[in-house]
């Protein structure tokens, strides 16, 4: 066992504020999954809800290395102890919640709000990218004293995670005045800009390094803030093996945080690779980086549109200029530069073609496109369910945009129950005969097909056809109503569904997509069993 303070702890890891252990549901299941997290850190949260920065709000620059402005988006204090409320953290784990503020008045209620849940707090004054907080807080050595001092007097341990673009000795010293109880160090470097193709990739145009490129700057501070103080070190930059992590101890530190490296990972190879640099760290090897792939492939490429049909007032397909290679159930990114970008499911790998519903304000001016414009894609991610043999697909609305390439690439092979509002909404359901042994229709207006519901007809299907596997995607409620159906014929482990979650990042680090089981979408996924979302 390990300690921190007082408490008995199950490893020297963390996952520093911002990344994976966003969410509750997240923030649970590594809890209880992962033993060498002994220290579970929060994402930063303010006194109120922040919407953080549109999309893109991640890229990768090199192999383990990412600039990244997220914008210190959160749900707020009070929401954040409800989602809290909702979970259980084992005993030997030691909950750090990050906070951040730019008064004490502020900073105080938040730690009143929340510390029933805490073990400790950090205070975050080193965001290198939201405009009135964080490093703007930290260029104030005075105030970040007053703020350590409001975090403190709940009387839990207080961490300041300090910024390496500021003074490192200055802010330590005033932390502990403060009555800072240890440091985290570093935050990300910067802000610096990127650009593809000559246009700012973050939609905030700047953004924080973090990752590899980190490495030597958060060694050299963790030296500095170590001559200062006897206070416990959480090191975070750049570790990806336990040579790192090493290094780190040898500065000074006395706990690790990892995050860049995770980039792409699920959560199953996730928990091997902790459990892998601990043995590494243990034994002086080096298994754990054959998990790392260098992360996932966030690289733009350029595509020009070749046909942009709108088929509804609603739903329209995309047809680009290239071909992809992508697995069946997989998403990709499209990326408009300075308007943003959002995932949307492949309908077919050749050419890449996408189905997409006008929801807003990005996919309708993705909608009003030409043909020979301009696009950016990157991608694919998610997994791809291991099914073969005989496959019911079951679509509704916008979500059978998932479900085309399962029947072409499985031949002859499925039957699919295909669900809409009318007939013009199923325009293309010509493509799935094509592929398929079955086709049923089902439309609310019943212009075509059988009248009604998708889930009306799935016990009838399942009779006639005799599917191995069921494989849904449309609305969650939907969902949930095929599922109860299915599992009368076949069994649950041979139902995947994919429903709607918040994808913002595509690469596991940023958490938005988290399922209430505490699986992320975007590397989890999109495809669960009923027991994993």
């Amino acid at each position: 066992m390990f300690k921190i303070f007082t408490k008995e702890i199950s490893g020297p890891f963390t996952i520093p504020s911002g990344i994976v252990t966003t969410k509750g549901a997240v923030i649970e299941k590594f809890a209880r999954e992962i033993p060498e997290l002994g220290i579970i850190t929060t994402k930063s949260i303010g006194r109120n809800a922040r919407e953080g920065n549109k999309e893109p709000i991640v890229a990768q620059y090199a192999p383990f290395s990412f600039v990244n402005a997220v914008g210190l988006r959160n749900p707020g204090a009070e929401e954040f102890a409800r989602e809290l409320s909702g979970i259980a953290i084992p005993e030997d784990k030691f909950l750090l919640i990050s906070i951040f503020g730019n008064k004490e008045e502020e900073i105080g209620e938040i730690v009143e709000i929340l510390k029933g849940y805490a073990a400790g707090f950090e205070l975050n004054v080193s965001c290198p990218h939201a405009e009135g907080y964080g490093q703007a807080v930290g260029q104030d050595k005075k105030l970040v004293k007053k703020l350590a001092k409001a975090a403190a007097s709940c009387g839990k341990p207080v961490f300041v995670k300090i910024s390496p673009n500021l003074p490192v000795e200055d802010t330590v010293r005033y932390a502990i005045a403060g009555g800072a109880s240890g440091i985290t160090a570093i935050n990300t470097k910067g802000p610096v800009e990127l650009l593809h193709d000559g246009h700012h990739v973050l939609s905030n145009r700047m953004g924080g390094v973090s990752g590899k490129a980190t490495l030597e700057t958060g060694i050299e501070c963790v030296k500095k803030v170590r001559k200062i103080t006897d206070l416990p070190i959480i090191a975070c930059g750049g570790i990806t093996t336990a040579a790192d992590v090493k290094k780190y101890q040898e500065a000074g530190a006395d706990f690790f945080g990892i995050g860049s490296a995770l980039a792409g990972l699920d959560t199953e190879n996730t928990k091997k690779y902790f459990h892998k640099l601990f043995l590494d760290f243990e034994n002086g090897t080096n298994e754990a980086e054959d998990i790392l792939k260098g992360g996932p492939d966030m690289e733009y490429k350029k595509c020009i549109i070749r046909k942009n049909k709108k088929l509804t007032e609603d739903l329209f397909v995309l047809e680009l200029d290239r071909d992809i290679k992508v697995k069946p159930g997989q998403f990709v990114f499209v990326w408009l530069p300075d308007k943003g970008e959002k995932p949307f499911s492949v309908f077919d790998d050749a050419p890449l073609t996408l189905l997409i519903k006008e929801r807003g304000c990005f996919t309708g001016g993705l909608a009003e496109m030409k043909e020979g414009s301009t696009v950016y894609v990157r991608g694919p991610y998610g997994k791809s369910p291991d099914v073969k043999g005989k496959i019911l697909l079951v679509g509704g609305g916008a979500g059978i945009a998932a479900l085309y390439l399962f029947a072409k690439h499985n031949k002859r092979n499925t039957a699919v129950v295909l669900g809409a509002k009318d007939k013009k909404h199923l325009s293309y359901s010509k493509r799935f005969r094509e592929v398929c042994r079955e086709v049923y229709l089902v439309t609310e207006k019943g212009d075509t097909g059988r009248r009604g519901l998708v889930t009306d007809i799935i016990e009838r299907v399942m009779e006639d056809f005799g599917p191995e596997y069921c494989l849904n995607c449309g609305p969650e409620s939907m969902v949930r109503a095929a599922i109860e159906k299915e599992r009368k014929y076949v069994n649950q482990e041979k139902i995947y569904s994919s429903i709607e979650f918040l994808t913002r990042c595509g690469t596991g680090l940023c958490g938005s997509c988290a399922t209430a089981k505490g699986n992320r979408n975007c590397v989890d996924g999109t495809f669960f069993n009923p027991g994993q979302f």
